[in-house]
């Protein structure tokens, strides 16, 4: 369910110049899957910050890669994030 404060808090990000969407870890990738399916792959110079409850949490992309919940999956893969495309290697990549 999404709350009218979840898209309040969302629709402050992307005015501030942030992507935002849920983060996605896999095959050794990291990225941020949009609303509307667009996944654009992040590489170490883009800031990425994760939001835990009220808060916003930085992570690098080798934390994303790393950081392991106890049974093993990725702990960042699925949380809603914001993004700051800085690395200009990758702006382009997403796909459909």
């Amino acid at each position: 369910m999404i709350f009218l404060s979840d898209h309040m808090k969302e629709t402050g990000d992307i005015l501030a110049g942030f992507i935002t969407g849920r983060l996605f870890v896999e095959n050794g990738t990291v990225g941020i899957q949009r609303s509307n399916g667009e996944e654009i792959y992040l590489g170490e110079g883009d800031q990425i910050e994760v939001r835990n409850g009220d808060e916003y949490q930085p992570v690098t992309t080798r934390e994303a890669l790393t950081a392991k919940t106890v049974e093993g999956w990725p702990l960042y893969a699925g949380l809603y994030a914001r993004v700051k495309l800085l690395d200009e290697s990758n702006k382009g990549m997403g796909w459909l």
